[in-house]
């Protein structure tokens, strides 16, 4: 029913019910009738004239014909054709019906809309739910600081988050990223529209019943919507200062002071260290003011000490997987002491009737001199070796590696010589290049000292004894040099990985690889595996490792998800590889080109002339 309608309606109503009555005159004519009735016994009573009585009013009788049957096809043709109910004229607020009846208007309904059941309206019950205005601040949205808000430091699950309290925002919200990565129990969120400070809204992605934060050495627990903004990672809402009852905020000093349960807690917030740049105009002035005393640089510098290496991600690198490196942190740290004892501890079956090998130590350039005697004593710190008396002894080599340190090797050759050997099946690198078809995104992780991450026997150890320009000493971990290493230290990461090999992992002694075609999926393998890792208390150097790329170099191939191809350098390399003047630079050149044979249609026949010169007195 429309306004003017129930004007309307009002205003007959009114006519018709506002009764006057009229002050009743009587005629001359009229004559009055009294009524005598028998007097008492010594009174007569006499006709006397009464006034005349007020007449009174009839009330109106309910008569069928006074109503008036619309359907609401009728009612809606006259509104719009701006006929009035009662009779054809056009209305107007001033509109006086000619032939003045009171009417009962009936509206009668189409049976079919009476009879059939409404089917659920989902945008009404969304509506419902919108009704409770579920809002965000433009300062809880952008992450930024302002009136009514507070930054604090947070950590959920032992992960640094920035929290905003920001008493402008309904709810508690906390970035879903955040929550998948942290594994937290998400469950379905009410269908409902957050609405933010810049006009839009955003739909909330799920919901957390119970989070625990900790901040400032206090553990809350508070349910958290799921909600994409920028900047902070949760924001506390009026939902959570409501249940703290009385408390106070005080935005100039940065403080919050309630009650958690018996105690008196304080908040203090951070304050916004960010600094505004100078204008040219301020420069210019405080130039001519000699205001100016000195001016510096400052240029930030990459960490330099190795063992926080592994914090120093690279800016560009995806939120969720820095979360997820941050939660196997420990898989990157220095190892500190002796691995664990495995069923895989090395040992060296010797040959029978064989006795100790002794071979002299080798001079050593002054420079190499004083990088044995720093390592030696690395060693010696972290428990790796220790003084020997041991019958055994074989001399010590450097060699150096790809970022110019130094690896400690030991030549065991003579007691490789009388070693039993190992026939634990090392993969072949086609092999592991085969399974890589289809995959998209790569990370490859680098063991660190990986050999010395497994123990020796301790019947064994006297036998690795080697000697230095300074002292004798043995090994108390699986030293590089040994021949039967690679088959232990395979063997190894084959039963670490044996539930995920050529699913999603290759492995190559220290090397491994993961692989996958999605990003999530990818994720989720990298998760798997360095919870393994994380299992059997095996480390990586992060330095050494990559992480979520689409191309990736993996023994010496350039691996991606268009296929493996060879490394660049290594195409300069047999490029730019000078002609062979001997043996040994010639068999230098076949094995690095035989290694990527694959890749040369018909390679035997071409590197036939150079096989050729291999052979005995070939070679001019």
């Amino acid at each position: 029913m429309t306004l003017m309608r129930s004007v309307s309606l009002a205003k007959l109503y009114e006519e018709k019910y506002s009764y006057k009555p009229k002050h009743y005159t009587p005629s001359p004519q009229t004559k009055i009738q009294t009524t005598n009735t028998c007097p008492p016994l010594s009174q007569t009573v006499k006709s006397t004239s009464l006034p005349p009585l007020l007449p009174t009013p009839t009330n109106p009788t309910f008569n069928s014909t006074n109503v008036k049957k619309m359907s609401p096809a009728e009612v809606q043709l006259r509104r719009e054709k701006g006929l009035c109910f009662t009779c054809d004229e056009k209305y107007s607020p001033a509109h006086k019906c000619p032939n003045k009846q009171y009417l009962f208007l009936q509206i009668i309904e189409d049976e079919t809309e009476i009879l059939e059941p409404k089917p659920p309206d989902t945008n009404e019950q969304l509506d419902i739910v919108n009704s409770l205005e579920h809002h965000l601040s433009f300062n809880a949205l952008k992450g930024s600081s302002g009136v009514g808000t507070m930054c604090f430091k947070g950590s959920i699950n032992g992960i640094i988050i920035q929290v905003l309290l920001d008493s402008g925002s309904s709810d508690n919200f906390l970035q879903p990223r955040l929550a998948s990565c942290l594994k937290l129990p998400i469950e379905p969120a009410p269908n409902f529209q957050v609405l933010v400070g810049n006009g839009n809204s955003l739909i909330a992605e799920g919901f957390v019943s119970k989070l625990e934060v900790l901040i400032q050495g206090h553990t809350l627990q508070l349910p958290v919507y799921l909600l994409p903004v920028a900047g902070a990672d949760l924001i506390l809402g009026a939902a959570w200062l409501a249940t703290l009852g009385p408390h106070i905020s005080d935005y100039n000093t940065l403080t919050l002071k309630f009650y958690l349960g018996t105690q008196f807690v304080t908040f203090h917030g951070e304050k916004s260290t960010t600094a505004s740049p100078a204008q040219f105009n301020q420069l210019r002035r405080m130039y001519h003011m000699n205001a100016i005393a000195e001016l510096f640089t400052l240029q930030v510098e990459p960490p330099v000490c190795p063992q926080d290496d592994w914090l120093d991600f690279p800016g560009d690198m995806e939120p969720e997987l820095a979360i997820l490196l941050h939660t196997y942190e420990q898989v990157f740290a220095v190892p500190k002491g002796l691995p664990p004892n495995r069923s895989q501890n090395h040992a060296i079956p010797l040959m029978p009737s064989t006795g100790p090998v002794k071979v002299r130590p080798y001079r050593y350039p002054h420079s190499q001199k004083l990088q044995i005697e720093k390592m030696i004593q690395d060693m010696l710190d972290e428990g790796l070796i220790v003084p020997s008396t041991s019958p055994f002894s074989s001399p010590i080599v450097l060699v150096k590696k790809k970022d110019g340190t130094w690896r400690f090797c030991t030549d065991y050759r003579a007691l490789n010589a009388i070693t039993v050997k190992d026939s634990f099946p090392i993969p072949t690198m086609d092999e592991l290049i085969d399974e890589l078809h289809g995959a998209s995104f790569f990370s490859k992780l680098d063991l660190r000292s990986g050999y010395h991450q497994i123990l020796m026997r301790g019947e064994d150890r006297h036998k690795t004894a080697f000697r230095t320009h300074q002292g004798h000493y043995e090994w108390l971990v699986m030293p590089f040099g040994l021949s039967n290493a690679p088959a232990t230290f395979q063997c190894l990461m084959n039963d670490v990985f044996k539930g995920l090999l050529r699913k999603f992992v290759l492995v190559f002694f220290y090397d491994i690889l993961v692989y996958s075609p999605s990003w999530n999926s990818h994720l989720q393998h990298l998760d798997s595996v360095l919870q393994l890792l994380l299992q059997h208390q095996l480390y990586a150097r992060i330095s050494k490792c990559t992480f979520g790329l689409q191309n990736v170099e993996y023994l010496g191939h350039s691996v991606s998800g268009s296929g493996v191809s060879m490394e660049k350098e290594k195409i300069k390399a047999v490029l730019e590889w000078s002609v062979p003047t001997n043996l040994k630079q010639l068999r230098g050149f076949l094995g690095l080109t035989g290694y990527y044979r694959r890749f040369i249609r018909g390679y035997a026949s071409i590197a036939a002339p150079l096989t050729n010169l291999l052979k005995k007195d070939n070679f001019h």
